[in-house]
């Protein structure tokens, strides 16, 4: 039992819905899911009249496949064909929707694959199995070569046990392509995040030691490009390219034996993922990332390029142990495809037992993780360049050089954030009040929003003098994050407005209004500066070394 959080107990569902899984568990699968519904998946879908002319000619629907977004676009899902009915405009499904965890009644925008009728363009294709033969729309002119993939792994590196591991190993300079597609081989759920996760890849390590994966370059794979699964250790990643994935580009996922994973070392620990280039992942599932940790320990990414994603570049799923660095790292044009996260996103929903506060002793606390010295730009559909989701804690953010969006705090606690540059934080979609300096959402004492920090900090506002929305502000009963010496700029012509109830009546006060109560103190409010001395600005904090 975890005190002090939204999230105090360990749950999992265990078969009925979470049976589509492998194993058949999952965090969303139980009677009432905390901050959540219980998963379902649609079981079918009605196409709009005229939306796809050809349905009522399709001689073998059962050879197609459906990919659809979850209703909420927080990822995609992929479905056998059962059966249609060209009358009613109806497709049904069979096999699938594992792809992510959160599950919903309805879907979003969706497209079909591999019917014999649909094939009407250059480039597309049609296997028919039961005759064992590919079709292919050429263009102006034929391919010289054709490469049916049938193998999703390449290569794999397995000790036999964490014991007798595998030691030593360095794989440089190789080009790792044309794997197939997994995504409807078994999927599983990791712990208390949205995601779901393929527990394979193009390279896949398990029960490894000091392995070095350098100057490759993974290329048109059908599945993940890396696969760290339970035990490695001292794990380095560098200097390779990622690009055109059909999943992420490099997973690491541990076990644990239900909330214990303190007695078991089935995790990766200590993992080096440095200096590489990771664009255009996530062409067929969309709840993916360039790097996912879950259930790991002292993950670090450094100085790598990221851009082109569907979702998050960088997605930390659960609060298992923590100790992880995210820095000097430049990511831009994510969440492409999907909505309602950012460039780096957390969750922290359920609570594990390790080691990570004291060595030897168990506790369901983690270490603090540090993110620090990043570039992330937050365009497209990212609401917050490091979106601190459900439950988050334990992190101090510093010195990251944030464009387009603020600092979130949604359920969780205990997280600094000092020295940071926000860049027009209030020119982004602003759904949920996203377009402020900081936003801390649904604080509660004793269970979220305590021990939250957010001082020395930078923030340039473009159109809006509205710097802060922190939820339940009341100057009666003050419970928000501890505020201190930060440059607020505001646009030419405004004049900056703190809102909070004042006996009991919502009021927007000012600056001086607002320190009355104790709050801000030795924070200053300026009219915005030009573009070129913001990059300045960025420029020094991000030159500098301490």
């Amino acid at each position: 039992y975890g005190n002090g959080t939204v999230f105090t107990n360990y749950q999992l569902g265990v078969g009925g819905g979470a049976a589509v899984f492998n194993p058949p568990t999952n965090f969303w699968s139980t009677a009432s899911p905390p901050a959540g519904d219980n998963y379902v998946v649609p079981r079918g879908l009605t196409v709009k009249n005229g939306a796809m002319p050809h349905i009522g000619n399709w001689s073998k629907p059962t050879t197609g496949f459906v990919h659809a977004f979850h209703a909420g676009y927080w990822g995609s899902w992929v479905f056998e064909i059962a059966s249609i009915n060209s009358t009613e405009n109806t497709i049904m499904f069979a096999r699938g929707g594992f792809q992510e965890a959160r599950g919903s009644d309805a879907g979003g925008a969706f497209y079909v694959a591999n019917i014999f009728e649909e094939l009407d363009s250059p480039n597309e294709w049609f296997l028919d199995k039961d005759t064992r033969t590919l079709y292919f729309m050429p263009n102006e002119t034929m391919p010289e070569v054709f490469v049916a993939s049938q193998i999703p792994c390449l290569i794999s590196i397995t000790g036999s046990s964490i014991e007798d591991s595998v030691k030593n190993v360095l794989i440089p300079g190789l080009i790792l392509t044309e794997t197939s597609s997994t995504y409807m081989k078994d999927y599983m759920v990791p712990g208390g995040g949205d995601w779901t996760v393929h527990r394979g890849g193009t390279m896949y390590l398990r029960n490894t030691q000091y392995v070095t994966i350098a100057h490759n370059l993974f290329t048109q794979l059908g599945s993940n490009g890396m696969a760290l699964i339970d035990y490695n250790f001292a794990t380095s990643i560098t200097l390779n390219e990622f690009v055109w994935l059909g999943d992420s580009a490099i997973i690491i996922v541990g076990s644990t034996y239900g909330i214990d994973g303190f007695s078991v070392a089935s995790q990766p620990d200590n993992i080096l993922i440095q200096s590489n280039l990771i664009h255009e992942t996530g062409i067929y599932i969309k709840q993916s990332s360039p790097v996912l940790i879950a259930i790991s320990r002292s993950v670090s990414v450094v100085g790598n390029l990221m851009f082109n994603i569907p979702r998050a570049a960088i997605n930390i799923n659960d609060g298992f142990y923590g100790n992880h660095t995210i820095s000097w790292n430049v990511i831009f044009n994510t969440v492409r495809e999907t909505s309602d996260h950012g460039p780096i996103n957390t969750w922290d929903r359920q609570p594990f037992l390790s080691d990570a506060v004291q060595r030897g002793v168990p506790s369901l606390w983690q270490h603090e993780s540090s993110i620090h010295h990043n570039t992330l730009f937050n365009n497209y559909n990212a609401l917050w360049p490091i979106d601190h989701d459900d439950g988050s804690c334990f992190y101090e953010d510093s010195y990251n050089f944030h464009v387009y969006g603020g600092k979130k705090n949604f359920l969780g606690h205990s997280k600094i954030d000092h020295h940071q540059i926000y860049v027009y934080s209030d020119a982004n979609r602003g759904d949920f009040g996203s377009n402020v300096c900081l936003g801390d959402y649904a604080p509660s004492r004793g269970s979220s929003g305590w021990n939250e920090i957010w001082v020395e900090n930078t923030c340039v506002l473009y159109r809006n003098p509205l710097p802060y929305k922190i939820d339940n502000c009341d100057t009666d009963n003050l419970f928000v994050p501890y505020l201190a010496n930060n440059k607020i700029y505001i646009p030419s012509g405004t004049q900056a407005v703190f809102t909070c109830k004042v006996n009991g009546s919502a009021r927007q006060l000012s600056l001086e209004q607002w320190q009355s109560y104790g709050l801000d103190i030795g924070t200053i409010v300026q009219i915005a500066p030009d573009v070129q001395t913001i990059i300045e600005w960025g420029r020094k904090m991000l030159q500098a070394t301490t």
